[in-house]
């Protein structure tokens, strides 16, 4: 059975999507279609840990402004929530989606008091102690207290992360999970002082293993839009390396592509699934979720008719 997961959203968003004939900048445009609805990193991420069979609990920051119409969607899918509610209006992501592409325009992130910071630490102590997995999500609103996670006890726990900015005390401790894309890749490498030779043959060894010897982190993966995901970790102190190519699909809509593919593997590691079959199930969730128009409208029987295709597709990394 998955187990239950604190999924930290803390910077959620949300989301209206203009659907144009064509778009070009500095011309007036008239809107075919509108649609509205909840989003973010870690909206996304419970949403469809929940169609999976997940048993996710999401906390986050809600602003006076659409704040109460994401807690409602959010319940109506069946997902409990520790809202955090604040003062500030939550921000919108507003997307552009012209023949097959999306340009997006995203508000500046609402920022936090100092009460609302109090508030948030004393909600999540509610849930700490009694949480095994935890996932943490995106971005951080402006004014957040980043070391009020850092000063979080992880003993116990399993911990899984898809963002980079602001979490080096986390990594420090150690987590379960870094899955980042291929540009916070770059920016990981920067911190660390790593060199970034991509024509080199030997880039993803010599970066992942450095980047594993250096912090406690079992699991790195790295995605890369179209290109292979690729997964490292380190089996006594010996590399391991694999890659996936996502196949080739009829896109609908990417937005929440790689938070689906945070969802999946946050899924199939709480069922026991092994290294090679957490990539597999968590590429086919992502590219499932890319046929359809949003998150919540992914079919578990296209993800399991995906896993099928995918399972002999996996590639060793030497």
């Amino acid at each position: 059975m998955p187990q239950d997961v604190l999924v930290l959203g803390l910077n959620p968003a949300w989301q209206r999507l203009f659907y144009v004939d064509k778009f070009t900048p500095g011309e007036v445009h008239r809107i075919e279609r509108v649609e509205e609805y909840a989003s973010g990193k870690g909206i996304n991420c419970g949403l469809v840990l929940r169609l999976l069979g997940g048993s996710p609990l999401l906390m986050h920051f809600l602003g006076s402004e659409h704040g109460s119409r994401i807690f409602d969607e959010i319940s109506s899918y069946g997902i409990q929530q520790a809202p955090v509610w604040i003062k500030e209006p939550t921000r919108i992501c507003t997307t552009v989606v012209s023949e097959g592409e999306s340009t997006e325009l995203i508000e500046p992130s609402p920022i936090l008091s100092d009460f609302e910071n109090d508030d948030f630490i004393q909600t999540l102590n509610d849930y700490w102690n009694t949480t095994q997995s935890v996932a943490l999500c995106g971005t951080f609103p402006q004014g957040f207290n980043v070391d009020l996670l850092n000063n979080l006890d992880f003993n116990g726990k399993k911990v899984y992360v898809d963002a980079i900015e602001g979490i080096d005390g986390w990594l420090e401790k150690g987590v379960e999970l870094l899955k980042i894309n291929m540009q916070e890749y770059c920016k990981l490498l920067t911190r660390l002082g790593l060199p970034i030779v991509l024509s080199s043959p030997q880039f993803w060894k010599m970066t992942a293993t450095a980047v594993l010897e250096r912090l406690p982190i079992k699991t790195l993966v790295v995605t890369d839009e179209d290109s292979p995901v690729r997964a490292f970790r380190l089996v006594e102190k010996k590399f391991q390396g694999v890659q996936l190519q996502p196949p080739q699909i009829q896109v609908n809509n990417r937005i929440g592509s790689g938070d689906s593919f945070f969802a999946g593997w946050l899924y199939a590691d709480g069922m026991g699934m092994d290294f090679e079959e957490c990539l597999v199930k968590a590429t086919a969730v992502a590219t499932a979720r890319c046929e359809v128009d949003r998150p919540c409208n992914l079919k578990v029987e296209r993800v399991a008719e995906l896993e099928t295709t995918l399972v002999d597709a996996v590639e060793k990394l030497d």
